[in-house]
C-alpha cells in the first residue's frame, strides 16, 4: 500500500469523495489502482494562499499524527505522502455517524470508541476536534477515528503551556465522545460519564464563550 504520485493521480484522476466544505478545506479523493483503495487528502485545488500556508501545515501535523498511530487499531494505516500538499491512507468501508439515527449504534460502539481514544492519548496525540464525521462506523461495527488536522501532540516536560495543550486537548476529546455517545444511546452513559458532560472544566467554559462571542461578532 503505497500513495501515489502526483503524476499518478494527474494521469488517472481519482473520484472526488467529499469537496472541501470553504476555501481552506481539502477535498478528499477515493484513488483505487489494482484492487487498492486509498483516501487521498489533497489542498492542491485550494487557493494559492491556502496551499502555500495552512495548507501544508495541515498535511505535516495529521502525517505526523497517522505515523504516531500506525500501529492502532481503529486508525486508518497512513500509505504516504504524495506531496507537500496531499497525503494517503487506506480506505476504510464504512460510515460516519451521521448517517445514523439515535438507538441505530450500539452500546458497544462507544465502549470500543473510548478505548480507542485512550490508545490514541497514550501514544502521545490528541485529535482535538472530533465530529461525527470524524468517527467512521467500520467492518463488523468497529470504531475508526480520521481527521487529525488539528491534532495536539505530548511533548514539552510536564506543567508546560505544550503539555497543557495537550491534556485539555484530550480532556477536548473525551467530551466529544461522550457528547456522541448521549446523542445515540443516552441511556448508556454511567453516572460518572453523566456529571462530565454537565460540570465541564473552567478552560472548557471559557473556550465556548470566547467562540460564542466571535460568532456574535462575525454576524454584525
Amino acid at each position: 500500500m503505497q500513495a501515489p504520485t502526483r503524476e499518478a493521480l494527474r494521469a488517472r484522476p481519482p473520484l472526488r469523495f467529499r469537496a472541501g466544505r470553504n476555501a481552506t478545506k481539502a477535498d478528499i479523493f477515493l484513488w483505487e489502482l489494482d484492487g487498492v483503495r486509498l483516501v487521498v487528502k489533497d489542498y492542491a485545488p485550494r487557493p494559492r494562499w491556502v496551499r502555500a500556508t495552512m495548507g501544508r501545515a495541515m498535511v505535516r501535523r495529521e502525517v505526523r499524527a497517522y505515523r504516531l498511530l500506525q500501529d492502532l487499531a481503529g486508525i486508518p494505516r497512513f500509505a504516504g505522502q504524495v506531496d507537500s500538499l496531499a497525503f494517503a491512507v487506506e480506505f476504510v468501508e464504512g460510515r460516519d455517524l451521521s448517517h445514523f439515527r439515535p438507538g441505530e449504534v450500539s452500546v458497544e460502539f462507544f465502549r470500543k470508541l473510548l478505548q480507542l481514544l485512550e490508545s490514541v492519548h497514550k501514544a502521545g496525540v490528541a485529535q482535538g476536534d472530533i465530529h461525527h464525521r470524524d468517527v467512521l462506523v467500520g467492518p463488523d461495527d468497529e470504531p475508526f477515528l480520521v481527521d487529525f488536522s488539528t491534532a495536539a501532540f505530548q511533548q514539552g516536560p510536564a506543567g508546560s503551556w505544550r503539555r497543557m495543550i495537550f491534556q485539555a486537548a484530550c480532556g477536548s476529546d473525551r467530551r466529544a465522545v461522550l457528547k456522541l455517545k448521549h446523542r445515540h444511546v443516552p441511556h448508556s452513559l454511567t453516572g460518572a460519564e453523566h456529571h462530565e458532560l454537565t460540570h465541564p472544566p473552567t478552560w472548557y467554559r471559557l473556550g465556548k464563550r470566547i467562540r460564542s462571542l466571535w460568532r456574535a461578532g462575525r454576524r454584525k
